[in-house]
């Protein structure tokens, strides 16, 4: 069941109280929006470092628990509210925890990695149950600090653009500087960053030149200046997402395009004037990871039931492949590295508790971003495992329930 945020604060009936929990929510909302912005800028020392490599982790691990203290200090202070509109994301999230922890107690006990790699994954679940309670007291405050942060991150991006030094991908090849932690990393913040540009204006919180400005500025940075293919995956599955949830005609159109684009390619095909890509074109093509997700396959193939159903243990995703040869990589598919880390369980948790995610939210809201987390999930490191990124999404998903409150009010009046 979802209970919808009020569209005005929501207090106690005697003063004293009703004062007390203002200012309660006014200082949880700073610190978690605090937190949030301590974590962006300190993403730059793992960019560009500035300090000896321990400093830089000292600043980044404050900004952690910044963040996770006001967090879990939220939590338990709006626990009553929490169970009784999303106990099943915080049951999962438990279960989760637990099937994660046994998979180290089986494999190797390697709990303080499975953990942090654990938060990584479940604490914008939790960020959103907290900023759903906050904004169901006290909404013009939570979409102001959503406004703030976006201005923060713009400033951040700017300033990397204009001081910075040029960004590297692809074995050298240069693109745009970056502020936040890498170039993926900033990619798949701008995806997210220009959803939460969209969805502030439908509620009626940016005007229309600037969200134009803005999301023409992210396209550019997205599909040009920073070139990384993921994020443009994950920037079109929500724009088909999000169009396809508005026009009834959209899914049909993208059907039948899809055959008609299929059916058009056989003929040439047929007659041989079409050219199949080797094995090695397609390597090249997908920059190893055909070759990679090839030999997790094997390796999951020789796994023994234990293994398939709790996986083979934090870190053992990375392995040498023929392609990537110089170094240690993972499987670029976050689901394939769940599946082979924490096994058929860990990974169902994980993808529970992104259905149970989306519950927190009217219906449907949440589809656009959570496809986009998906697109870049299956496609490499994507969203789901970079902070700076996947921190901003509740605020997303909270602008866009104002979003969808503010139609359904002007819907119901007309």
């Amino acid at each position: 069941m979802i209970a919808m945020p009020t569209s005005g604060p929501r207090l106690p009936a005697t003063p004293v109280a009703a004062r007390l929990e203002a200012r309660a929510t006014r200082g949880f909302a700073w610190v978690l929006f605090g937190g949030l912005w301590a974590k962006l800028l300190v993403a730059v020392l793992l960019s560009q470092p500035t300090l000896d490599a321990e400093v830089d982790s000292i600043y980044n691990r404050a900004a952690d628990l910044l963040l996770l203290g006001g967090l879990f200090a939220a939590l338990v202070a709006y626990a009553d509210d929490i169970l009784r509109h999303s106990p099943r994301l915080v049951v999962v999230v438990i279960l989760g925890l637990a099937s994660f922890l046994i998979t180290e107690a089986l494999t190797g006990l390697n709990l303080r990695t499975a953990v942090f790699e654990y938060l990584k994954i479940v604490t914008p679940a939790l960020l959103s149950l907290a900023l759903m309670r906050l904004y169901a007291r006290d909404p013009a405050l939570v979409l102001q600090l959503c406004r703030v942060t976006l201005a923060l991150v713009w400033g951040l991006a700017c300033l990397a653009l204009v001081f910075l030094p040029p960004s590297l991908n692809r074995g050298g090849e240069k693109f745009w500087p970056v502020y936040f932690a890498s170039l993926h990393t900033a990619s798949y913040l701008m995806v997210v960053c220009a959803a939460l540009s969209l969805y502030l204006f439908e509620a009626g919180q940016l005007g229309r030149r600037l969200l134009i400005g803005l999301v023409a500025c992210s396209c550019v940075l997205i599909f040009y200046g920073w070139g990384v293919r993921t994020s443009m995956v994950a920037a079109l599955a929500f724009g088909l997402v999000y169009v396809g949830q508005r026009s009834r005609m959209l899914p049909l159109a993208v059907l039948l395009a899809v055959a008609f684009g299929l059916a058009l390619g056989l003929v040439p095909l047929l007659l041989g004037i079409v050219h199949l890509p080797t094995w090695e074109e397609m390597v090249e093509m997908s920059s190893g990871r055909v070759s990679m997700w090839l030999q997790k396959a094997a390796i999951l193939a020789d796994s023994g039931l234990a293994e398939w159903l709790f996986g083979h243990g934090e870190g053992s995703d990375w392995i040498v492949s023929e392609v990537w040869w110089w170094s240690a990589k993972d499987s670029h598919n976050d689901f394939i590295r769940l599946l082979n880390q924490q096994g058929l369980v860990g990974l169902g948790l994980v993808l529970a508790m992104l259905v149970t995610w989306a519950g927190v939210f009217p219906p449907g809201v949440a589809a656009p971003l959570l496809t986009a987390l998906a697109a870049s999930t299956a496609f490499s490191n994507g969203i789901m495992f970079r902070p700076q990124a996947s921190l901003v999404m509740p605020l997303a998903l909270v602008a866009a329930t104002a979003a969808w409150q503010h139609r359904t009010a002007r819907g119901a009046s007309q």
